[in-house]
């Protein structure tokens, strides 16, 4: 019995430190800057990327849009001309960086109320 009992200790021990290291390494997993990459931004690697609209918003989203992201505190200054938004950030831009930005500016703002739909 104490054996039995010893031996469930010992594969206990070793499921969880195996599955401990997996999830620790996979934190470390990375990707290249490429992967991503969005096709409607262009200038990064500078300071000010340019995020490029398919379909035109109305006046009241595209104001809410700039409210939203001047509230954010590594974007310098927002301007917004036709269907180009101009976002300029503290540093300099990679994909990675502002990867998770763009995908939230688009489920928020831009699919969700372009006035294709």
């Amino acid at each position: 019995m104490n054996k039995n009992f010893i031996n469930c200790l010992y594969f206990t021990a070793a499921f969880f430190f195996f599955s401990t290291f997996s999830a620790y390494s996979q934190q470390f997993e990375g990707h290249e800057d490429h992967v991503y990459a969005n096709p409607n931004v262009s200038g990064v690697g500078s300071s000010t990327i340019i995020y490029h609209l398919n379909h035109p918003l109305e006046t009241t989203v595209l104001g809410d849009l700039e409210v939203y992201m001047e509230s954010l505190e590594a974007i310098t200054q927002v301007d917004i001309n036709g269907q180009d938004i101009s976002i300029g950030f503290k540093h300099a831009t990679t994909h990675q960086m502002i990867y998770l930005f763009i995908q939230r500016m688009e489920m928020l703002y831009v699919y969700k109320n372009s006035k294709s739909n």
